[in-house]
């Protein structure tokens, strides 16, 4: 497949990951979805690197830097409890290769769903991300990601 944007590729079929190392980031992204969803904007952009790079739709200009990714996301987050809306994010169809300079690159499906509090929620989006993750020390950081309205990404 060709690169989508940069550095977060699609995932070229194998060799996939171990099953550790699967359950490893599954975990990762489980934890990481529910810090956004829990209202947590700074543990969330700690998951990032340094030099991250964040892309998304609606935005002319990718995010450079975990401390522009912190700034974007506690502002959102601001906005969204104000509000009175709550997100949830459900990811699924995960996918993880192994790269030969030690990072992992993943893609999976989430929707993104939205609601005022006390009501039921509605999908505002579905959405193929596309992560390179990288290991420092202990534990893995997100370096690239790309995220792509799923029926507008091809």
């Amino acid at each position: 497949m060709n690169e989508v944007r940069g550095e977060a590729a699609a995932p070229q079929p194998g060799p996939f990951a171990d099953p550790g190392l699967y359950a490893e980031i599954t975990q990762f992204y489980a934890w990481h979805m529910a810090l956004m969803d829990e209202g947590e904007p700074d543990a969330w952009a700690d998951a990032y690197t340094e030099d991250a790079v964040f892309e998304e739709p609606g935005r002319t200009d990718a995010l450079h830097g975990r401390e522009a990714i912190r700034a974007s996301i506690t502002k959102r987050a601001t906005e969204l409890a104000e509000a009175g809306t709550v997100m949830r994010h459900w990811t699924s169809n995960l996918a993880v290769t192994p790269q030969p300079d030690g990072s992992l690159r993943a893609q999976y499906y989430s929707l993104a769903m939205r609601a005022p509090r006390g009501q039921r929620p509605d999908i505002f989006a579905h959405v193929v991300c596309r992560d390179v993750l990288v290991r420092e020390g202990d534990r893995w950081l997100i370096r690239h990601r790309h995220i792509g309205i799923d029926a507008l990404e091809h």
